[in-house]
């Protein structure tokens, strides 16, 4: 699964820097004539629900994850699922975490800095450089997508589970979860579309690699 996850990441980079197809969705997105997005970043009601909202309940979730953990010697169900939680616990704290590290490196301007979309940069993705006359004052953020890897950082919630429809709920739920978000910076110009699905893939793929070396290191522990 984590040769699959490394070969998708590689054609979606490669697919995105070869096309336009970023700018054509984010086009979509955009009113050229007003020069406005199809969400405003002041509109409170849609902030909470896709933005304030998820990020607090990703904190909860965090927190009671490592609470039942503290907890297990006390909490049966959290002794049960003691490797599921240690997984989610990680993949919470991993996948933002790479995510922020790789935005520093990148240098990849937002839709709304860059000229089609009335900003003063070029458009570059991950493989371009910035040309002499059009370099960024400060280095650019924006890929991959911060705040949807978060989202997806809940597909370690699969592994509390046994049953392959929950399993199946969980991943989706979780995928469907970084979407919105994803969809939500989008929409009022903060992401294209290629730095939301790579941040899916990036998700997909650490929290595999968290998971394989969670059940090794059990797997060692239990030897000696």
């Amino acid at each position: 699964m984590i040769r699959g996850c490394i070969a998708a990441l590689a054609a979606t980079l490669a697919l995105f820097h070869w096309t336009s197809l970023d700018l054509r969705f984010q086009s979509l997105l955009f009113n050229a004539e007003t020069g406005q997005w199809i969400l405003s970043k002041q509109e409170p009601i849609a902030r909470l629900v896709f933005y304030d909202g998820p990020r607090l309940m990703l904190i909860v979730a965090g927190i009671a994850a490592l609470l039942l953990l503290a907890g297990q010697k006390w909490i049966g169900w959290a002794r049960n699922h003691r490797r599921g939680l240690i997984i989610l616990v990680l993949s919470l704290a991993l996948v933002p975490t790479t995510v922020a590290v790789l935005k520093k490196a990148t240098n990849v301007a937002c839709p709304g800095k860059v000229e089609q979309f009335g900003g003063p940069l070029p458009h570059v993705d991950v493989f371009d450089t910035y040309p002499d006359d059009a370099r960024p004052d400060a280095v650019q953020r924006c890929f991959p997508a911060g705040h949807a890897s978060g989202g997806y950082a809940l597909l370690g919630l699969i592994f509390l589970f046994r049953r392959p429809g929950l399993r199946v709920a969980a991943g989706s739920g979780a995928i469907a979860a970084g979407s919105l978000m994803g969809a939500y910076k989008m929409a009022i110009g903060d992401h294209f579309l290629s730095h939301t699905i790579v941040s899916l893939e990036l998700a997909i793929l650490i929290v595999a690699v968290i998971a394989v070396t969670v059940k090794r290191f059990e797997a060692v522990q239990s030897k000696q």
